[in-house]
């Protein structure tokens, strides 16, 4: 005989998520963009021979400092494009107050261009590496703010493994602190507080590994004690 189907979850009767992932790619990928215009080509006229290699060479080191700080912002937005992807592979449902939450993403993302040619044109003042932190904090922040409203809002997919939940909560704890002690740092030496945000890039990956591990070592003790 045939069977009644399953009654609807409680995620079934709420708009999905689909419009505010093609509203993020299409301000990341604006904010990528905008990036780019802190590049400058040196005009002809400060080249005294347009066909010397090495002059041209030498106006194009003058720009370095703008190209590190477009390289740092453009991996800083294309790594919170991937982790917003991954948030909301978790979301089930949407509300208002999440594209609330959603748009003060957007507001830390857009204004990152702007944070990005400060750095590059003040790249040793340390109010603007300081700027630039404070904009990848608030991003963070943002970010898991809206995981926070999620979780509490009942939006997200209860089959989440143990393994992915700890990844996660690790990933959002050490870029914090990563940055916050980049903030610090820049009174002290400016290089040495920009060289702390290379960290972030090794942060997903270790975070995988460790959470992993420690998965591992729950299920078999004998694991961590090399037996």
């Amino acid at each position: 005989m045939p069977t009644d189907p399953a009654p609807p979850s409680s995620h079934d009767n709420q708009p999905g998520v689909e419009r505010l992932l093609v509203l993020s790619d299409g301000v990341v990928a604006i904010s990528l963009t905008l990036l780019v215009l802190q590049l400058q080509v040196p005009p002809t006229a400060q080249v005294p021979d347009p066909t010397s290699a090495s002059g041209l060479a030498a106006q194009l080191g003058k720009g370095a400092d703008e190209l590190i700080s477009y390289v740092i912002s453009f991996y800083v937005i294309a790594q919170f494009w991937l982790v917003h992807h991954r948030v909301f592979r978790r979301v089930a449902g949407q509300r208002e107050s999440l594209a609330w939450w959603n748009f003060a993403f957007f507001f830390t993302i857009t204004l990152m261009p702007f944070t990005s040619n400060l750095l590059g044109k003040y790249s040793a003042n340390p109010l603007a590496v300081d700027i630039f932190a404070f904009n990848l904090l608030a991003a963070s922040l943002a970010t898991q703010a809206t995981v926070i409203f999620s979780r509490r809002a009942h939006l997200l997919i209860t089959q989440t493994s143990e393994h992915e939940r700890q990844a996660t909560r690790l990933r959002a704890a050490a870029s914090i602190i990563i940055i916050a002690l980049s903030i610090g740092l820049a009174w002290v030496n400016t290089g040495a507080a920009k060289y702390c945000w290379l960290l972030l890039a090794i942060v997903p990956w270790a975070a995988d590994r460790w959470s992993a591990r420690r998965i591992r070592t729950h299920d078999d003790p004998a694991d961590s004690t090399g037996i």
